[in-house]
């Protein structure tokens, strides 16, 4: 039962985790990016046609303007005038493009307004939001001012409007699409247990099966270059390791090694500095590799010689652990020595100038 309930938590964890980058990606990144005046309108476009050859049209077409962007699209319906009867027409499920091409819309785009108002619209934007798969819209509904001749204020549905940013309405769609949500929402959690649950999950399992007796659980020397053929417990045969002479087992002074990494870099760059305000380098071996290749390659001898102390200590502890660990310490000592020398230099010929 708490396995059950252990597990059920785990997975509401990711579930959780796929919903807010859902959200995040339909939501906030777009904003994020109108309040820079970035947006889908930015985006190159095309045109889808109704009937593009055809001359039963005033002006133009019926016309879907097409904008896609990476993280939302914009879909602009107009309608055309008949030449008849000065009727709007407006876009259908089936368009095609000026090269013959036919296209056919998203379900969730609005091509028309209803039948008994298609002469008071002019214009109808879709906005389609979310990544990879759309799951939220929203509709800015345009009628022309009957004074001015010109758009007025958009009527917005399904949307929450947040302003006028750069001369465009942002709007945060609100029109779930539940087919796309739960997409997404599968999409990002399994995204989150990859990154993070499965690399532990492979690490825990290692340990499980190469780390501890099977029969008694006696936990294994890790840092052991050789695994035994038997418990040193109970006597039971153990698991053969699959990585066999290859197996890498985990370093014995940790600690001891990022002290080491520290002081080192120190030391390079304390050096840096001296050598930058006039000073002279004092080690024979470091001034000829300074000379032959500059502050460059005096990292990059450095940090090798860092390297090389470290297997070296390493192949020691595993003949003898305490002459391992004094070398180490020998490492860290003589490494902070001319640190500690150069902090002093530097101070005093900051305090005390020539």
């Amino acid at each position: 039962m708490a396995s059950w309930l252990r597990r059920t938590r785990s997975l509401a964890v990711y579930v959780m985790s796929g919903v807010a980058c859902t959200l995040f990606m339909a939501w906030g990144l777009p904003l994020l990016l109108a309040a820079r005046s970035i947006g889908p309108e930015d985006a190159p476009f095309v045109s889808w046609h109704r009937d593009p050859a055809s001359d039963l049209w005033q002006d133009g077409s019926p016309m879907l303007l097409v904008h896609r962007a990476t993280f939302s699209d914009l879909y602009i319906a107009q309608p055309a005038r008949g030449t008849r009867d000065f009727t709007a027409y407006w876009p259908e499920s089936e368009l095609q493009t000026t090269t013959g091409e036919t296209k056919y819309p998203p379900q969730t785009v609005v091509l028309a307004p209803p039948s008994e108002e298609s002469s008071k619209w002019v214009r109808i934007e879709t906005t389609l939001a979310g990544w990879p798969f759309r799951c939220f819209a929203s509709e800015a509904w345009f009628r022309t001012d009957p004074e001015s001749g010109r758009s007025s204020m958009p009527e917005f549905h399904a949307g929450a409007y947040i302003g006028l940013i750069g001369g465009r309405h942002i709007l945060a769609p609100l029109r779930p699409l539940p087919f796309a949500i739960a997409l997404n929402v599968f999409f990002w959690a399994s995204l989150t247990w990859f990154v993070v649950a499965l690399p532990r999950e492979f690490r825990r399992r290692k340990r499980e099966k190469y780390g501890a007796c099977d029969a008694c659980g006696h936990a294994l020397d890790p840092t052991a270059a050789r695994r035994p053929s038997q418990c040193p417990e109970c006597g039971a045969q153990l698991r053969r390791d699959p990585l066999g002479f290859a197996r890498s087992p985990e370093m014995h002074f940790q600690n001891h090694y990022t002290w080491f990494v520290f002081v080192s870099s120190l030391d390079i760059m304390l050096t840096w500095k001296i050598l930058d305000r006039g000073g002279l380098e004092v080690n024979p071996v470091a001034k000829i590799v300074i000379d032959a290749w500059g502050m460059h390659g005096a990292i990059a001898f450095k940090f090798a010689l860092m390297l090389w102390v470290i297997v070296a200590c390493e192949v020691l502890a595993r003949m003898k652990r305490s002459a391992g660990k004094f070398l180490a310490i020998c490492a860290v000592v003589v490494s902070a020595s001319p640190v500690a020398w150069s902090l002093f230099l530097l101070l005093y010929h900051e305090l005390v100038p020539a």
